[in-house]
């Protein structure tokens, strides 16, 4: 168990697994925005203010990457206020380590993690690789 705990607060103290949990909900908000208005890609692009190969970058990569001033515009401009928290480590660890707090099973950071991005349309849902395992296991030195 000391093992899971060791290996979860690496993955928690790495700074990619939380900018990736960002894009993530950023990808969402822009693909749920788009459906909700029937955009197509050139008119969310004008409407974000990024270009049309960026936006396809963005739809077909879920290659986010922004600064955090252009994030929040971007929330802001798809009807989401970007509300951001900052907890301690130790009661954050704590929380995760109680019973009353849900959590994935430890094995799944041990494998290709991904984030499934769903769509109204269902064949329009896709999952993006947050990470590849062997680069993520050298940041974490397993």
């Amino acid at each position: 168990m000391r093992n899971r705990d060791n290996i979860r607060e690496k993955i928690l103290n790495q700074p990619s697994y939380w900018v990736e949990g960002i894009n993530s909900f950023l990808y969402n908000a822009i693909l749920e925005y788009m459906e909700d208005n029937n955009m197509n890609r050139t008119e969310l692009a004008s409407h974000l203010g990024i270009s049309k190969g960026r936006v396809s970058q963005i739809l077909n990569d879920g290659e986010i990457n922004f600064s955090i001033e252009k994030v929040v515009q971007i929330a802001l401009k798809v009807n989401k206020f970007p509300v951001f928290e900052l907890k301690d480590k130790n009661s954050y660890l704590d929380d995760l380590n109680s019973n009353n707090h849900k959590t994935k099973d430890l094995s799944y950071y041990e494998n290709d993690s991904f984030s499934e991005v769903y769509s109204k349309n269902k064949k329009d849902s896709k999952i993006i690789p947050l990470y590849s395992n062997n680069e993520f296991k050298k940041q974490l030195a397993l």
